[in-house]
């Protein structure tokens, strides 16, 4: 039986993702080039973003391997929403210091300014409605989500840890013990 090494990779960073050693996690994706692509549940996930609950769907994007397009939409969308809520702060701070966004800047100019433009404006709802066209925030949020959704999926909690468990259990049973007597490995 062969196991690719990326399959181990994979193991070890959810292993870091489910611990919260984050940097670890980034570091190891950028050195390897593999990347996480996983959530706790597809459905949970498709429900935030059809929800607006968008501190949880950053969280999820964070560490994965995204296409561009689909994350320029995403920060598109809730950026716009902040501003509708007058939230402009934290609006700017995503259009102007995210990666998606500067790659929009960079590749779709017009589309940057006219967000640009939005933040800038005292009197939104015409402006909100004008950019967007017939489609709300609903239609919107659904769209992301079936483009999101296809990129990423689920995995069972603590996998490395129950692969080791049975490894050594295994061992045990096969080839003697491996741990020293009534020490845990559990």
């Amino acid at each position: 039986m062969d196991i690719e090494s990326a399959d181990v990779i994979r193991l070890i960073q959810q292993f870091l993702k489910e611990h919260s050693l984050h940097r670890t996690l980034e570091v190891l994706q950028d050195e390897t080039g593999v990347t996480l692509n996983t959530v706790d549940s597809v459905e949970a996930f498709k429900d935030d973003i059809v929800k607006g609950r968008w501190d949880v769907v950053l969280t999820n994007v964070e560490h994965a391997n995204i296409p561009h397009a689909n994350l320029v939409d995403l920060y598109e969308q809730i950026i716009i929403e902040l501003i509708e809520l007058q939230d402009i702060g934290p609006a700017r701070a995503l259009l102007r210091q995210t990666e998606p966004m500067e790659i929009m800047r960079k590749s779709q100019p017009e589309r940057y300014l006219k967000i640009e433009k939005l933040l800038s404006q005292s009197t939104l709802g015409s402006s909100i409605s004008a950019y967007r066209g017939n489609e709300g925030n609903e239609a919107r949020r659904l769209r992301i989500a079936r483009k999101l959704v296809g990129q990423v999926s689920t995995a069972p909690a603590n996998r490395l840890l129950t692969l080791l468990g049975q490894a050594i259990k295994w061992q045990q049973q096969n080839e003697g013990l491996v741990v020293a007597e009534g020490m845990p490995f559990d």
